[in-house]
């Protein structure tokens, strides 16, 4: 088996989000998320588990789709949300947040953690990736600051 990974450079997005956990909910705030992928797999006919530019456009098209947004988990069971003219508001409990529809990025998550965003890239990496039998699993790591990594690893049709 080998492995490939991608990090560091332009694999960066800037988003807005809160937690909610044990019936609370963090004030509003941002991170610069840093992200990384390893790709594990057989060798194909050009002897490449994965060429690593075409890794780095894919990662880099995830990452700027989440970049200056505020993402909105809208499987949340704590948030209700409503939308009307062209805002969405969001309220937990006594908090209520207005947002211009175009900075709020829909995610089909229950809570915007580190480990939930690594989940989600991974599978949006593992869909664009579908077409390449040779592939094993996919590992996407969130950084939201540094030291600061949450990792999720999915297994691909192809894998044990």
């Amino acid at each position: 088996m080998h492995r490939v990974t991608i990090e560091k450079g332009n694999l960066r997005f800037s988003a807005a989000h809160f937690i909610s956990f044990a019936g609370k909910c963090e004030r509003l705030h941002g991170h610069n998320y840093a992200v990384c992928a390893t790709l594990a797999g057989e060798l194909t006919d050009d002897r490449y588990v994965f060429d690593f530019v075409e890794l780095k456009r894919l990662v880099k098209d995830l990452c700027d789709r989440l970049d200056h947004r505020f993402l909105l988990p809208r499987k949340s069971p704590c948030l209700t949300v409503t939308e009307a003219d062209g805002e969405v508001e969001v309220r937990f409990k006594n908090r209520r947040y207005v947002f211009p529809r175009h900075d709020v990025l829909d995610l089909p998550l229950d809570n915007i953690t580190a480990e939930r965003l690594a989940e989600y890239l991974a599978g949006e990496l593992a869909a664009a990736l579908a077409p390449n039998p040779n592939l094993s699993h996919i590992e996407v790591g969130v950084e939201e600051s540094p030291g600061q990594t949450a990792y999720f690893r999915l297994t691909l049709a192809g894998g044990n």
